[in-house]
């Protein structure tokens, strides 16, 4: 059998090093598989089963995000990604409201982040007034693939998009291509002008890490920095990797 699962990744801040969020990765638990997540248990199950099927797997991840919210380190926002059925359905932001209360999770602390498909179209009239009603209630909005379709600007100027996840095709390798080294800045200063936040994803070397950084990026995020993680895992790597940033030296008073 197989179960829906959470996992969650860290973004870093390129500019600080500090720990800026987590994005919710959903995951498939195979019993057979031990190297995997162990299966959800009953009572999760249980509390986590919502009257709108195809709106589970949000719910399971705000449930897990709970305990982000009690770590002393506690990042700012929770990026879940939206499925085209979730993104359709005209109600979404009235079921979110209902599980968000339910759950005792506050908006402000979810990021919702839009199919990068819809890079390629006009951004309809429902899909604008689903975005208002989500930033009416406090979440923030995501663009995942921007720079991957004609119509990216066109949804953060009309749907309130806050953070502009870049398309992974620009910045694999980007530190040995120069040519894509130079689409890339312009899409970060494309997005920077926008007043938008930029997001790197699937961050796999130290080279791209670097780079980015160089380019003004303002988050990164990918194995380079670390894995997807069950929730027990990020509270320990959380505070692992707040403590390596106290200990780096300093340029206030002297360097440590």
């Amino acid at each position: 059998m197989q179960h829906a699962r959470t996992l969650f990744q860290p973004q870093i801040s390129t500019h600080s090093g500090m720990i800026t969020g987590f994005s919710a990765v959903p995951a498939c638990h195979t019993s057979m598989n031990t190297d995997m997540a162990a299966p959800v248990s009953t009572s999760e199950i249980a509390e986590d089963e919502t009257l709108f099927s195809h709106f589970s797997s949000l719910t399971h991840a705000l449930h897990r995000a709970k305990t982000l919210q009690r770590a002393p380190h506690f990042p700012i926002l929770i990026t879940c990604s939206l499925s085209t059925e979730q993104v359709e359905d005209v109600q979404l932001a009235a079921k979110l409201e209902w599980e968000l209360d339910r759950l005792d999770v506050k908006p402000g602390t979810l990021r919702l982040a839009l199919p990068q498909h819809l890079c390629q179209h006009t951004p309809s009239h429902p899909l604008i007034y689903t975005c208002r009603d989500l930033r009416t209630l406090g979440c923030g909005i995501a663009l995942n693939g921007f720079g991957s379709g004609p119509h990216c600007v066109e949804i953060i100027q009309k749907c309130g998009v806050d953070l502009a996840i870049i398309d992974p095709s620009l910045t694999n390798d980007v530190d040995k291509h120069p040519n894509r080294r130079r689409i890339l800045s312009a899409v970060v200063a494309m997005a920077h002008d926008l007043g938008v936040e930029t997001l790197a994803c699937d961050i796999r070397t130290a080279g791209e890490h670097s780079l980015l950084s160089q380019l003004g990026c303002d988050h990164v995020q990918g194995d380079g920095i670390a894995p997807p993680m069950q929730i027990h895992e990020a509270t320990t790597w959380m505070h692992t990797h707040s403590q390596k940033l106290t200990r780096l030296p300093s340029v206030v008073g002297g360097i440590r």
